[in-house]
């Protein structure tokens, strides 16, 4: 879909620079579906448990992972809702590469050798976009927060400097002065990167989600207009 980036999701994502996002490339090649799996993955592997490793940082730390793990449950909704609804799905799929325009016509000449009206895509689509509230509502209410949230981490940098580079200084030497292995659990340096990267991932998965909200709500802005002057 020509979609454009919603502005509050780029601002987040100039200001979290967590871990290394899926490039171009790879998200081309994979479907949605393997891109959740590999997103939830990543998240899985930073982990959700709470950190107290720095008392006045640890409450950014550990809304960070609460983010991402309720990110990921809208996820799991979501992708319970599209399995449901796999024809919709396929549909928008095919057409993923068609403005509003060619996506409405595409609906009229498909809906126009449908042998019955329950099987038209047009119904299917309002019926998937039903389905989806609850998520919608959910990955909305979280974007906020992610935008809340990662605009902490510079604050964060500055209030803790001289700790972060210390820990940071800690993190490279391997912990070998450390007496120990340094985690996210002892370590601020390593808890913020964590943070960073929970904030990235859930950032990416929010956008996911909202790709057939917004090609809906395309769909419905046009079959507004189009009634509009007939």
């Amino acid at each position: 879909m020509k979609k454009l980036l919603a502005p509050a999701l780029l601002a987040a994502s100039l200001v979290i620079t967590g871990c290394s996002s899926t490039s171009d490339e790879e998200k081309a090649s994979m479907d949605r579906f393997q891109y959740m799996s590999k997103v939830t993955a990543e998240m899985d592997e930073l982990g959700y448990d709470k950190v107290t490793v720095l008392p006045g940082a640890d409450e950014f730390f550990n809304i960070a992972a609460s983010i991402a793990e309720r990110q990921v449950k809208v996820m799991q909704e979501y992708r319970t809702q599209a399995e449901n609804h796999a024809d919709v799905q396929a549909f928008l799929y095919a057409h993923r590469e068609s403005t509003p325009e060619q996506l409405k016509l595409a609906i009229v000449e498909f809906d126009a050798t449908a042998p019955s009206e329950e099987q038209k895509i047009a119904a299917k689509i309002a019926a998937y976009n039903a389905a989806l509230e609850s998520v919608r509502e959910a990955n909305a209410k979280l974007l906020a927060e992610i935008v809340l949230e990662g605009g902490k981490a510079a604050y964060i940098l500055a209030q803790y400097n001289s700790d972060i580079a210390k820990a940071m200084a800690l993190s490279s030497l391997g912990g070998l002065m450390g007496g120990g292995e340094q985690t996210p659990q002892n370590n601020v340096f390593l808890a913020l990167e964590r943070a960073k990267d929970h904030l990235s991932l859930a950032t990416e998965a929010s956008e996911l989600i909202s790709i057939d909200e917004e090609t809906i709500e395309a769909i419905n802005a046009l079959q507004t207009e189009l009634e509009a002057k007939s």
